[in-house]
């Protein structure tokens, strides 16, 4: 049916950097289309048995049951993606005409059509005339992962009551499982609450930076045998350098046991419990303010002013006079940015602030300060160098503006102050509905079927640090954290 496209024959060779990009660009569009076509191929196949096969009572067939199965061996699928198939085809004649039109068009894929479903279920049909079209103008300029997070955060606002009680119903579907691969491999795989998934993720990243720069392994590799030495009453990940005594690090002894640190944002009002603004779990997303006002039953406070004196040009000669002044500026320019960025600023990418790096541009003023991830500061310190075809420009405090080599802007905004003063999130919603539907959420889909590469095995191993949070920064000691809010 495609085989006339003409793409599989384009001489990309031949092609400049700007051709490469926009035949990414239609090609990625012609796929989505694709997509469209097969979900609503596949839902009116459902609609079409569901018409025809009902045969009500003990023995029958129940209204379209093998409709997703016709269509799994059609496309040699499991039946399972068939079946998510249908449903997001139902989703988005039932409620979506906007992003199924969008779809059709191929203007977004089906990794955000999904994201859009998941985040509109619960939420009462009166304000989706409202909230698709931010969703959709967000869709067009931002990945999946970020989509999710403004919708989540959006509907929280909308219906914060109706947030907390989906976390409560979900949380029933905790669970661990271990799934048998090839080789002597599994996947040990599980679903969690937000803060203890994240509590597990910072403590699997502290491990694996407990080892010195010679250790052979990628970052995966050490979260994986990290996990193992949790398990096996160790506690701490032995280094790979195989120099024995002579490893820096081999007289480290461990700390005693402590709860790992998970950074929490929420507005003071939110947090006293005057208002139910969502907060922001760094390395999450946001959480609902029931959540937040329990987890900080136990923890540890940073006032963080959204007019600071951080704000104003540094005293060099009062600083230069006063050690303790200079380490006291210094630690209140890092608690305050990272918790207004709450993550990395390259576009895309959602590295908690307390696992990347300031990036100072030699200022100690916070309105000119921002956080990167190690592998995204590397890159903007080799575009400032001029030694990378990209650039950056702070146009505000708010906004980091990112020019790829063809030319494309991408801005980041700084996604922690959303939450902690959420007068600042200027494009969200900002009606209300007092009796949203009690729709119970999907349990149990399947994987994004736009890229399904989960479990893939990377065969270029020089491809392993190309995930942020695979990034094995230079400096291989633990970055100091100064902030718990």
């Amino acid at each position: 049916m495609f085989e006339g496209s003409g793409s599989s024959v384009l001489d990309f060779q031949a092609m400049s950097d700007e051709g490469l990009i926009e035949a990414l660009r239609t090609a990625h569009g012609a796929s989505a289309a694709a997509q469209a076509a097969e979900v609503f191929a596949v839902r009116e196949l459902y609609r079409r048995h569901r018409a025809v096969s009902a045969e009500p009572g003990p023995g029958g067939v129940r209204a379209g049951e093998f409709a997703a199965t016709e269509a799994a061996v059609a496309l040699q699928v499991d039946e399972g993606s068939a079946a998510a198939m249908i449903d997001v085809g139902l989703a988005l004649e039932d409620w979506l005409p906007r992003t199924r039109a969008e779809f059709a068009a191929g203007r977004i894929d089906l990794a955000k059509v999904r994201v859009i479903i998941d985040s509109t279920r619960a939420v009462a049909r009166d304000v989706l005339g409202e909230l698709e079209p931010r969703l959709l103008e967000t869709a067009g300029r931002t990945t999946p992962v970020r989509l999710r997070q403004a919708a989540r955060r959006w509907a929280a606002r909308l219906d914060p009551g109706g947030a907390q009680r989906r976390r409560e119903r979900r949380q029933d579907d905790r669970d661990v499982r271990i799934r048998a691969l090839q080789d002597s491999m599994a996947v040990f795989d599980g679903v969690l609450p937000a803060p203890g998934a994240q509590t597990v993720a910072m403590r699997l990243r502290e491990m694996s930076l407990q080892v010195c720069a010679a250790d052979p392994r990628t970052m995966p590799q050490r979260r994986a045998d990290a996990l193992v030495a949790l398990a096996d009453g160790s506690g701490r990940l032995r280094c790979g350098c195989a120099r024995g005594a002579r490893c820096p690090m081999a007289e480290e002894v461990g700390d005693a046991p402590r709860r790992p640190l998970i950074q929490i944002g929420i507005p003071a009002d939110s947090l006293l419990g005057m208002q139910d603004a969502p907060a922001f779990l760094a390395g999450y997303g946001p959480i609902d303010a029931g959540l937040a006002r329990m987890l900080a039953e136990n923890a540890r406070f940073q006032v963080i002013p959204e007019q600071s004196d951080a704000d104003e040009p540094v005293d060099e000669e009062q600083v230069a006079r006063s050690r303790a002044a200079r380490l006291e500026h210094a630690a209140r320019l890092e608690r305050e940015v990272r918790a207004l960025d709450g993550m990395c600023r390259f576009p895309g990418c959602t590295m908690p602030a307390a696992e990347s790096e300031l990036d100072q541009r030699n200022s100690a003023i916070r309105a000119e300060v921002t956080v990167l991830c190690p592998r995204h500061h590397r890159l903007k310190t080799l575009a400032d160098k001029r030694k990378v075809p990209w650039e950056t420009w702070l146009a505000d405090p708010d906004r980091l503006q990112w020019t790829t080599p063809t030319g494309d802007v991408h801005t980041t905004s700084r996604e922690g102050a959303r939450y902690l003063f959420p007068h600042k999130d200027i494009d969200a919603p900002t009606s209300r509905s007092d009796n949203p539907p009690q729709t119970e959420p999907a349990r149990n889909a399947p994987d994004d079927l736009a890229y399904p590469f989960r479990g893939h095995a990377l065969v270029h191993r020089h491809l392993c640090r190309i995930a942020p949070e695979d990034e094995i920064p230079d400096d291989t000691t633990t970055p100091m954290i100064n902030i718990a809010y």
